[in-house]
């Protein structure tokens, strides 16, 4: 088989947040890093008497964890301000990213009301000059591929 010529990079995604699923604010230009973990399928195991190995039943899928880190700065609608809020009041935060930048007939993932679950308060060091990364995490139950 013939070596693929279609990879991606995230060189070009779009990413955006809602606190109600329905308005979108695009992220793109504050967000540098998306990692998606979790989600393990629970697989049971029952041992007889008549054979060395188990039968398998699926379980429960468990919670997703989105890792999103964006760049620290103070306007109001900016990301950090809105995912402060909905950090300290436990509000619903959806997220939604499309790889290829979200043209029509390219695939787009859209999570669930989710929650985030870490505290995005800035920190840093003085001296080399970096600019303030924020990472928060975002618990959710599914996440939904779809085509824009």
């Amino acid at each position: 088989m013939a070596q693929t010529t279609g990879g991606i990079t995230f060189r070009g995604c779009k990413i955006e947040i809602s606190t109600n699923g329905t308005n979108w604010t695009d992220i793109s230009g504050w967000f540098n890093k998306i990692e998606v973990g979790g989600g393990e399928r629970n697989i049971g195991e029952f041992f007889t008497a008549d054979g060395d190995t188990p039968i398998l039943g699926a379980g429960k899928r468990a919670a997703l964890e989105l890792t999103v880190a964006v760049v620290y700065t103070e306007g109001g609608g900016d990301p950090f301000s809105v995912l402060l809020t909905a950090f300290e009041s436990a509000g619903p935060l959806y997220v939604r990213w499309s790889p290829k930048g979200g043209a029509a007939g390219q695939n787009m993932y859209t999570t669930s009301a989710g929650y985030v679950t870490t505290p995005v308060y800035p920190g840093g060091e003085v001296e080399p000059g970096d600019l303030i990364p924020v990472e928060f995490t975002h618990k959710v139950a599914t996440i939904t591929k779809s085509v824009v």
